[in-house]
């Protein structure tokens, strides 16, 4: 930074006025000059507005300190062991060599904003946004684009999917040419995954197989695997079933040779839903199965799912003893559970919970309450595009006004499911 950006810095950071800090030395009008290039100040005024902000006259070089951040910045790239990154967290975080100049401190400032989104801390890394969001304009090109990024990462975690889908393109716009490989595949492979909550299927594989060109040639196992399996969630909902077979045996093939249980658990139960799609029952069942025994108890989201899959593909198998059985254990995994599910954050939660609670009605035969969930989940389903499930939901439905003697009813919501599955077939 230069002196005048070097003070402005440092005031902002103290919460200094600009008349403030001018006061007693030079006028306000003359400071701005300082402070946005237009004029070197005198020496004697230079010192006294060190003097006051309780800064040296000039940064001092901090090698040490570019060495600190670098390493915590590499640490965060690809984290393997949360508690090992925590660890390292807490050696450096009070370390004074990351303060003495400013432009290790905007680092390391950048870097904690990821740091707080991958150990889980939202309200750090919200607080850290809005923080750095106001020295913007002293951070170089690269700060630039990880403060994007990470800016992307805070609001994927929220589910905010189209947000951090528009603000990692953003990040892309202004990425500089020079950085590493991997850090780029990592922009492009976030790009890829909220593409694809975003149903922005073209974005979603034009990115994903950019990273998993990047991650096969600098070898990261785990991300060639997360890109493998977003491709076959995208080929899958455009048709290209056989491509999204590829693209799960793939996965599944390196997944299993890494220790990885929430990487395992994600291939088995994609492998599984796609035999589900298939309606090869026994196969879904299978995969399914196996994802649970790489699943801890408090992915209660995730473990729902595998649930509501099961509890589907023992109803079409005809075997509602196994069904109950898996209701009961959904049933007693939510006990207890008492969310906001009108928070934007539960909006995933939301739809798993209407969903199982649906086919446990379903399963005790009670048409009215299922009819009730179905009207709940149904336009949900519509507004995530899922137009799979909406079709089998749908099917379901149709079959209770059948069931009951609905005809009219039962011919409409028929209708309406077959409309889903054409409408599947045209998704590009």
């Amino acid at each position: 930074m230069d002196t005048g950006m070097r003070l402005k810095y440092h005031r902002l950071k103290k919460k200094i006025s600009l008349e403030e800090l001018a006061s007693g030395i030079l006028t306000p009008r003359e400071l701005k000059k300082i402070e946005t290039g237009l004029k070197d100040p005198a020496l004697k005024d230079l010192e006294a507005l060190c003097k006051k902000l309780k800064i040296p006259l000039a940064s001092k070089d901090n090698p040490i300190g570019k060495v600190l951040v670098k390493n915590f910045k590499n640490a965060l790239l690809h984290p393997q062991n949360k508690g090992k990154i925590m660890e390292y967290y807490s050696d450096i975080q009070d370390h004074p060599l990351l303060h003495v100049d400013e432009d290790v401190e905007l680092e390391y400032a950048i870097q904690q904003i990821r740091y707080f989104i991958i150990t889980g801390d939202l309200d750090s890394a919200e607080d850290k946004l809005k923080e750095m969001n106001r020295f913007t304009e002293f951070m170089n090109q690269e700060q630039f684009y990880l403060f994007h990024k990470y800016n992307g990462n805070y609001h994927y975690i929220l589910n905010d999917y189209e947000t951090a889908l528009q603000t990692y393109l953003m990040a892309e716009k202004i990425a500089p040419q020079a950085i590493p490989g991997s850090e780029i595949g990592d922009l492009y492979y976030s790009i890829g995954i909220s593409a694809t909550q975003c149903r922005e299927t073209g974005i979603g594989n034009k990115y994903s197989h950019l990273a998993l060109k990047i991650y096969q040639q600098e070898f990261i196992p785990k991300r060639i695997v997360e890109c493998h399996l977003n491709l076959a969630i995208n080929e899958r909902r455009i048709g290209n079933f056989t491509t999204a077979k590829e693209h799960l045996k793939n996965a599944l093939t390196i997944g299993k040779k890494l220790d990885n249980d929430i990487l395992k658990f994600t291939t088995e139960y994609n492998y599984g839903y796609f035999y589900f799609h298939f309606q090869d029952y026994k196969l879904a069942k299978l995969h399914i199965t196996n994802s649970l025994e790489f699943i801890p108890k408090e992915y209660t989201s995730d473990l729902l799912s595998a649930y509501c899959i099961l509890i589907k593909c023992n109803v079409e198998l005809e075997d509602l003893e196994e069904a109950i059985i898996l209701v009961q254990k959904g049933e007693a995994l939510i006990e207890g559970i008492n969310l906001v599910l009108e928070s934007p954050t539960n909006k995933a939660f939301r739809e798993i919970l209407y969903e199982f609670k649906g086919l446990v009605q379903l399963i005790k035969g009670d048409d009215d309450k299922f009819e009730y969930y179905c009207q709940l989940l149904l336009p949900i389903l519509s507004q995530n595009g899922n137009l799979f499930e909406k079709g089998y939901y749908l099917d379901l439905l149709g079959k209770t006004y059948f069931k009951r003697g609905d005809f009219e009813k039962a011919a409409i919501t028929f209708n309406e499911s077959k409309q889903c599955y054409k409408d599947l077939m045209t998704v590009k």
